[in-house]
């Protein structure tokens, strides 16, 4: 995979298990997400492994959108990744890395943009229609800031 275009890191005085455990169930994710409202997880339940996939379920200004996920790694306590694509379209990768620190844990999420060729021209050019977001790289590096906030004040009360 190529370097992120977004990584934001910050400390949670939480077990890197406990924040890996928040985030990998991915129907929380809106909880924390300024764009991303949740999600549905296809297929059997359980514990996130290589392969299990879920809906996206997002919205960033007017008009909801769904995205297609597929988990691409999940090391309890080290690192969770999945990849989003929209109608078979490669979108991005969202990766998040847990590394143990005094107290608690350093949460890395990055996001790699993984638009290529014709399709990904054609998503890049028509996505803000869809979303209403014109910069996506900026946009989400603030999202990714709030979110990180978000679930280190979330974890640190104990939810």
């Amino acid at each position: 995979m190529t370097t992120p275009k977004v990584a934001e890191r910050l400390t949670i005085n939480v077990p890197p298990e406990t924040a890996w455990a928040a985030v990998s169930d991915v129907r929380r994710m809106g909880e924390w997400s300024p764009e991303c409202r949740g999600a549905w997880l296809l297929g059997r339940g359980g514990r996130p492994r290589r392969g299990t996939r879920f809906l996206g379920r997002n919205r960033a200004s007017w008009l909801p959108w769904v995205t297609l996920c597929r988990v691409v790694e999940a090391v309890p306590g080290e690192v969770f990744a999945f990849d989003v694509s929209f109608f078979g379209i490669p979108l991005s990768r969202w990766t998040y890395r847990f590394f143990a620190v005094p107290f608690g844990c350093e949460v890395t999420e990055e996001w790699h943009d993984r638009r290529r060729g014709v399709h990904g021209w054609l998503i890049t050019a028509t996505a803000p229609l869809l979303t209403g977001v014109t910069r996506r790289p900026a946009r989400n590096r603030t999202t990714v800031r709030a979110t990180l906030v978000a679930l280190r004040d979330a974890l640190e009360a104990g939810r």
